[in-house]
């Protein structure tokens, strides 16, 4: 049981005994100033109004009650101050034993059982496979990978999914500029998905030009449709084609999938249809008659209860189009059908086959719509289905959510989570660099894939190993400093905010920094290699240990807390702000007090327990942020 959660039983223990009342929710922090304690409750403060006693009077009796609870060793001081917060500050033996703690425990401490072994279905990255990665699609992956390894350190499997959209108007418009587009040649670029960055780009500006070129992308998407048309094999072989050289620059960042689910199997395995069936039978799903989206089939997302009539053309666009007027399913409406699939709930399941890119360590599956011999496979009835998707989409996923809960499947719906994150902008050094006219002054510019605008993830690795190189020269951790320095730069913000990117500071590897965390792992090992084997592995409790010493203990015992609050927020900027004081918490121990040479045995054995404490936190810490902890740099 966590200390937190062992102060609220015994604060409910206490209330009951004095006041004879059940008291349901105890609200336990951290306080802002650690003068003041570990833990701090304002229970007396909630109890004030309905007991008619002052905060402070109803704090004091339940202090001393406190101190008569077992174990009473945990806690040094119980007390409260005026204003009726209570503080609890941990003893110095107790914090000296969570090292033991941590020591035998080792990589596998942090880890927890919340899960169960409840299977999640994590959705992230989703290229379309039409052009090169991009940082927005970087932050998009670095987000998912922790989701991912968090998760699993919680007790859950979770299954990563890699949604390729080769159905789409974006492989249409890129199908077309191989046919139209003759001004970039393939033997120019470095990667076939950068030269399809270029020729997509270019399409894109000849068809918003030309009402001709537009209506003949409208009749190809009609084709790609039809699972067996000559359109149909041409887009998927080049969306496969792009998608490979995709998987080649996450295989440099080290992130991986389990499974690439191809949007056209699900339209030629009949998942939609099947879908469509149950969905168009359900009265929050109506057939438009009129107004702007006559024509079309919606699910009726406001309040109003429209169906085959509609009032007016305003109320029809509050609801979302599901089915074209030509017959064409959105890209909502396949996802609607996509998610029934990943909880089980359409009764059918794709084929699968090994991908067989060798762009990642474990095997890699793809969802096929022709029969296959591999049976032993399956990603569908899933428990939990987290979606990383950026913002832009709330909307639409509210829509997929919306429509599990009419068709019944009320229990999925609930456990659907759209994970999205804010936008990535460049600072308008970065913009232009890139050739974006800031003639504007604007402080951050978007990025655009049918403009062409934006920082391939592969230019990017490229510039800084570049800067590494010339910094540091060439050496064995260069690519372990590169990831670190990359994925720490797209988790140390709240996901759920914008990010600006700067390329300059995103290369400078110093202060908050994926590489700092690196470098003080590093330091750790170099000092227990320097220590030998003249250690004992358990922590003595002394009353000799140092201030700085404490600071250390009242921070490190918190790594669990901090896992699983950084994993139910989806929030990886609090694990980074979290391992960044740890270090310099360290880092002060290190520059100020001798480790190796201290002035006790007792003390030197404490010293180097908490170096390997230290290490082992920052190790499993930083695996979650999906960095590797290089022993030396």
């Amino acid at each position: 049981m966590e200390i937190a959660d062992v102060i609220k039983q015994n604060v409910k223990i206490a209330v009951k005994k004095l006041y004879g009342i059940e008291v349901n929710d105890v609200f336990v922090e951290h306080p802002g100033n650690e003068d003041w304690g570990d833990f701090a409750t304002n229970v007396a403060i909630k109890l004030s109004p309905s007991l008619k006693q002052s905060p402070a009077e109803i704090a004091n009796k339940i202090c001393y009650e406190l101190r008569t609870y077992p174990p009473d060793d945990i806690f040094e001081q119980i007390d409260y101050v005026q204003q009726g917060f209570i503080n609890l500050r941990l003893s110095a033996k107790w914090l000296q034993n969570v090292l033991n703690d941590i020591y035998h425990s080792s990589l596998s401490y942090g880890l927890q059982d919340i899960g169960q072994k409840k299977r999640i279905a994590l959705e992230h990255s989703n290229v379309n496979p039409n052009k090169a990665a991009h940082i927005g699609h970087l932050r998009n992956a670095c987000i998912g990978q922790f989701i991912e390894r968090v998760y699993e350190a919680l007790g859950y499997e979770v299954e990563v999914q890699y949604y390729a959209n080769d159905a789409g108007v974006q492989v249409a418009t890129s199908l077309m500029g191989m046919k139209y587009v003759k001004k970039f040649k393939e033997t120019n670029y470095k990667k076939f998905d950068h030269f399809a960055w270029d020729i997509y780009a270019e399409m894109e500006s000849l068809i918003s030009e030309s009402q001709e070129l537009a209506e003949e992308r409208d009749n190809l998407m009609i084709e790609l449709e039809k699972t067996f048309s000559p359109e149909n094999k041409e887009v998927r072989e080049l969306a496969n084609k792009i998608l490979i050289e995709q998987l080649k620059t996450f295989q440099k960042l080290d992130i991986d999938y389990d499974v690439v689910v191809h949007e056209a199997d699900i339209l030629a395995l009949d998942f939609w249809k099947t879908a469509f069936e149950v969905l168009k039978n359900n009265d929050n799903v109506y057939f438009a008659k009129s107004g702007k989206s006559k024509g079309c089939w919606l699910v009726s997302v406001s309040d109003k209860k429209i169906r085959t009539t509609v009032a007016t053309e305003n109320a029809v666009e509050e609801d979302k189009i599901i089915v074209r007027s030509n017959g064409v399913p959105t890209y909502t409406g396949k996802d609607i059908a996509y998610h029934m699939w990943k909880f089980g709930l359409l009764g059918m399941d794709f084929y699968y086959d090994d991908l067989g890119t060798e762009t990642q360590k474990k095997l890699l599956w793809a969802t096929s719509a022709v029969s296959s011999d591999r049976k032993a496979i399956s990603f569908t009835k899933v428990d939990i289905v987290f979606d990383v998707i950026g913002g832009e989409q709330t909307y639409a996923m509210d829509v997929v959510k919306k429509a599990l809960g009419y068709l019944g499947f009320i229990e999925a719906a609930k456990n659907m989570t759209h994970v999205n994150y804010g936008f990535v902008y460049l600072s308008p050094k970065t913009a232009a660099g890139l050739g974006i006219d800031v003639s504007n002054g604007k402080s951050r510019y978007g990025m655009s894939g049918r403009r062409g605008w934006g920082v391939k993830i592969d230019d990017f690795i490229d510039m800084l190993d570049a800067a590494l190189k010339q910094e540091h020269g060439e050496s064995e951790e260069l690519v372990d400093v590169r990831n670190g320095a990359i994925k720490f730069e797209m988790l140390k913000f709240n996901t759920f905010q914008d990010l600006v990117f700067d390329l300059d500071a995103a290369l400078d590897i110093k202060g908050f920094s994926g590489p700092y965390l690196q470098y003080t792992h590093a330091r750790a090992c170099s000092v227990l290699k320097k220590a030998g084997a003249e250690r004992s592995d358990d922590a003595i409790a002394s009353s000799l240990i140092d201030r700085r010493e404490l600071s250390l203990l009242r921070w490190i015992y918190r790594y669990p807390q901090i896992v699983k609050r950084s994993a139910l927020e989806f929030a990886p900027n609090l694990l980074c702000s979290y391992l960044f004081e740890l270090a310099k918490r360290y880092n002060l121990i290190y520059n100020d007090l001798p480790i190796i040479n201290a002035h006790s045995p007792d003390q030197r054995n404490m010293r180097l327990l908490m170096t390997e404490c230290v290490k082992i936190v920052l190790h499993n810490g930083l695996f979650l942020l999906g960095i590797s902890s290089p022993e030396h740099l």
